[in-house]
Parts: structure tokens; sequence; C-alpha cells
């Protein structure tokens, strides 16, 4: 049970703002707080501070902007037209893929992952999305098929992603293979950890370059999902890396550093 003393604490460090008072206490502590006079002035100022410093709409950074290619809107519209919802004999009737908004975390998308999400959303973006620079690095889009276990990524590597000279650097193409395949692991199986990553590099990959990343769920033992990828060109006529990943399934407590 949360007392006045922890409650003042949290307000003064700021470190939960954004959280609804009812959230944070047990029914019978805010029938303890709401029924003591002298607890009442209290309740008012804690009810009308925001407790999380985290926006509650963060911003989308897989929507096309000025930095895309025509080819890489050209591939954008072709999935993104799978996800249109149709109305068949009078009900909604959603696509086989659905978009999935590049938040900060995907992890409210993964099974029982919506309420997780609440905890960790974050103003921090991830990895891939921490230069604001528009096509500087990492453009991409993932659209996931549930049905069929699979997704793909559209991704158009920046110039800052530059190894060999005009082409994308092998770490950068690795550090999307592992979001990709992660994500879809995630998707399926609720939180992971990537566990091992194999990658083999068969041609060169153009920097600026627009490609396809697919991946798709090869199986699930226990705690342990397995994904399969390979990026291609986007008319999927030159393989550029293959792959396999295995992700393990984690408890909620190794996010926030716990041991236990």
């Amino acid at each position: 049970m949360l007392g006045l003393s922890v409650m003042r604490r949290l307000l003064i460090s700021g470190g939960m703002r954004g959280l609804r008072l009812q959230q944070l206490l047990s029914e019978e502590t805010l029938r303890h707080l709401q029924t003591s006079p002298h607890n009442t002035r209290h309740i008012s100022v804690i009810s009308t501070v925001s407790l999380w410093p985290f926006s509650s709409q963060p911003r989308d950074f897989s929507q096309p902007n000025s930095s895309w290619s025509p080819e890489m809107h050209k591939v954008y519209d072709n999935y993104n037209a799978l996800c249109d919802t149709d109305i068949e004999n009078g009900e909604e009737k959603r696509g086989p893929w659905r978009k999935l908004p590049s938040y900060n975390r995907s992890i409210k998308y993964a099974t029982g992952g919506i309420h997780l999400s609440k905890l960790i959303q974050a103003k921090a973006r991830l990895f891939t999305r921490n230069v604001k620079e528009q096509g500087a690095t990492f453009e991409y889009v993932v659209f996931v098929n549930k049905e069929e276990k699979r997704c793909v990524c559209v991704f158009q590597a920046g110039r800052l992603l530059e190894g060999a000279p005009g082409h994308v650097h092998g770490g950068a193409i690795a550090t999307m293979i592992d979001t990709v395949t992660g994500t879809l692991a995630g998707f399926l199986s609720g939180p992971v950890m990537t566990a091992n990553l194999n990658i083999d590099y068969r041609n060169p990959m153009p920097l600026g370059s627009v490609v396809l990343i697919h991946s798709a769920l090869d199986r699930i033992e226990g705690r342990k999902t397995y994904i399969t990828c390979k990026v291609t060109s986007t008319d999927e006529s030159k393989l550029y890396t293959e792959s396999t990943a295995l992700f393990v399934s984690i408890s909620v407590g190794h996010l926030f550093g716990s041991r236990n």
C-alpha cells in the first residue's frame, strides 16, 4: 500500500507522471484516503498532477516523409492497401495485413502486451529511431500478417549507414534484421529477447536502396521462438541477406532490471 509520504516523493521526483491515482492505489487505500479529512487536501493535489513524463500519444516514425524515395512510397502504398478495412454483408472486415506504428515500443501489439506497454512507453525512441534527421539512417515500416505468422519490412538505408563506399554497413543490416525478426517474435510470443542471430551476407546492399525484409515463424518450442529472415530487392529478384534468429520469452521483471 502506498502511503502519503511515498506519494509525496513520487510527486517531487516526477518519476510517475501521467498515471491516474486509481491505477496506483488499491480500492482499500483509496477509501482510506477519501474518508480521512486530513487526507482530502493531499488527494486533491495528487489527482490534479500529471504523474508520467511521457506523451500518451507518441509519434509514429513509420509514416511517409519527404526523405522517402518514389520506390519506398510505391512499396509502402502496396502493403498499406492490404491493411484496408472492407464492409462485407454489413460487417467490418479487416485485410490480412496490419501496419505496426513505429512508436517507442511495439510491445502493446504482442500477445498480452497491452498492459506492459503502458509501463514502458517512453519518450526516448528505439535505437533505430535515435537520429532526428529524416532519411539519414533507418527509414522503415513493418507490416505483419498474424494469420500467416509473418511480416514484411520496407527499409530504406540512409547516408549515415555507409560501410564499404556506396554500400550499407553490415552492422546496420544486422540491426534491421534483429529489429524485424524481434518484432515478429514479440508480436507472436509476447516480450522476448534475442538469444541467437545467424546472418549470411549474399550480396552487398547499395546505400540508399529500398529493400524488403521478410520474416516468418519457423517454430515455437516452449519459451523459444525461432524466426527465419531474408532481405531482398523490392521485386524479390535479388537476395542480399539470409538469417535465422532465436528469441527467448522473458518475464516483465527482466525489462526493468530485476533478477528475480
